[in-house]
């Protein structure tokens, strides 16, 4: 028997699949469809077929629009997950499309967290904007050897900062260098949550993992030790897959 976990975000849906000994067979992505009852009915009709009799766990803002087995709160399941890839690293940093959040756990128990408020200018979503506004693809960031101090956005409010934005692209300044600046703003929005809890070191989740040379970046930017582990991106989807019945 397989464990399917489905982790619903806002931007992607992320999926694991384990065996009974709980080695990861599978693992990919989608973007989160619109009409998510209808798609997410067909989808474990697919997945169910793929393999039979499978323990089915989902958490993320659509968990309600998929038939599992159980649904879980995101928070239990980045614990759950973050353990099982790194078992020291007992803070996690999760920047997601539409929140930032910190949790603590212990022994894969959730216990302790904090979310940071409703402006976007904390989130993946602000990124993801400004993206567009440049007309620049994610897969095109690369941090990898940036060591100068990017530019530095001053409101904390997205709507102003990318206001910002527009007067630097009138100023002639690199695009490159505006999407580094954002990417630093939303790690020094972090680093006001980070600052609610001991850590000497923390491990990165999210989608940012998936950006080359963002954990020495994230280093720079929240000064303190940044882990990123293989398949980071997915430590939600892993700890659905890992939840008991």
């Amino acid at each position: 028997m397989h464990k399917i976990g489905i982790d619903i975000g806002s931007t992607y849906t992320k999926y694991c699949i384990m065996n009974e000994k709980n080695d990861i067979t599978k693992l990919f992505s989608e973007k989160t469809p619109i009409r998510q009852k209808e798609y997410f009915e067909a989808k474990l009709d697919e997945l169910t077929e793929s393999y039979p009799s499978s323990n089915i766990v989902s958490c993320g803002y659509g968990k309600k629009n998929i038939q599992a087995l159980k649904n879980i709160n995101e928070l239990t399941a980045l614990a759950l997950g973050g353990h099982f890839l790194v078992p020291d690293s007992d803070i996690i940093l999760d920047i997601g499309g539409q929140d930032t959040k910190i949790i603590r756990q212990e022994n894969g128990r959730l216990k302790e967290f904090f979310i940071n408020g409703k402006c976007a200018a904390g989130s993946g979503m602000f990124l993801a904007n400004v993206l567009r506004m440049l007309e620049k693809d994610f897969s095109e960031i690369d941090l990898t050897g940036i060591d100068t101090t990017p530019l530095k956005l001053s409101s904390v409010c997205a709507v102003f900062a990318s206001s910002e934005i527009v007067t630097l692209l009138a100023d002639n300044v690199d695009e490159d260098d505006i999407v580094r600046g954002v990417i630093w703003h939303i790690l020094i929005q972090a680093k006001l949550l980070l600052k609610k809890v001991k850590r000497s070191k923390i491990l990165l989740s999210g989608g940012f993992t998936k950006i080359p040379g963002f954990s020495n970046y994230a280093e720079n930017a929240l000064e303190c030790d940044c882990v990123v582990a293989p398949n980071c991106s997915y430590l939600s989807a892993i700890g659905c897959a890992l939840m008991e019945r």
